[in-house]
C-alpha cells in the first residue's frame, strides 16, 4: 500500500509542479545582459535584470541599465512587464536625444521577445534638436546574456 501512496504523491507533486509553472514565454532569465543595439555608435549598456520586488511576479522583471562610459551617458532602470510574450519597459532618459552640443531628454519603450531576446526601441521627445519639433525614432537591439 505504502508503494502506491508514494507513486501517487509524486504524481500529484509532478502535476502541481508543471501547473505552476511560468508560462515559456515568461522564460527570461535573471542576470547581467549586454545591451546590443544600432542606437549609439560610442556607446554600450549592460542590463542587470531582477525579480520584480516585494510579490516577484513572472510577469515582471527589473531592469537597471549602466553606461559604460558612465562620464557620458546616464543611468536608467524600470520595470519591464510580459505581456503576449513581449516584454515592455518604459524609461525617462535625460539624455536620450544628443545633438552637436546639446542632450535633450526623451521617453524610451523597450519591447522584446521574451524567449529571443530581440526587440525595438522607441524613443519620444517633446522638442527636437535645436528647437526642433517634437518626434520620435526607432532603433532595435538585442540582448546577450553576460
Amino acid at each position: 500500500m505504502k508503494p502506491i501512496r508514494a507513486v501517487i504523491a509524486a504524481a500529484a507533486l509532478a502535476a502541481t509542479t508543471v501547473l505552476a509553472a511560468p508560462p515559456a514565454e515568461a522564460a527570461m532569465t535573471l542576470g547581467n545582459y549586454d545591451l546590443l543595439t544600432n542606437r549609439y555608435d560610442r556607446a554600450s549598456w549592460v542590463w542587470f535584470v531582477t525579480p520584480c520586488l516585494p510579490d516577484k511576479r513572472p510577469d515582471c522583471v527589473n531592469v537597471s541599465a549602466g553606461p559604460r562610459l558612465t562620464r557620458y551617458y546616464a543611468y536608467y532602470d524600470g520595470q519591464a512587464t510580459l505581456v503576449d510574450g513581449r516584454y515592455s519597459l518604459t524609461v525617462d532618459v535625460p539624455d536620450g536625444l544628443r545633438c552637436f552640443g546639446q542632450n535633450l531628454p526623451t521617453r524610451d519603450t523597450y519591447t522584446w521577445e521574451g524567449t529571443t531576446l530581440v526587440g525595438e526601441i522607441v524613443s519620444r521627445y517633446d522638442v527636437g534638436c535645436f528647437n526642433g519639433p517634437p518626434g520620435e525614432q526607432f532603433w532595435t537591439f538585442a540582448l546577450q546574456r553576460l
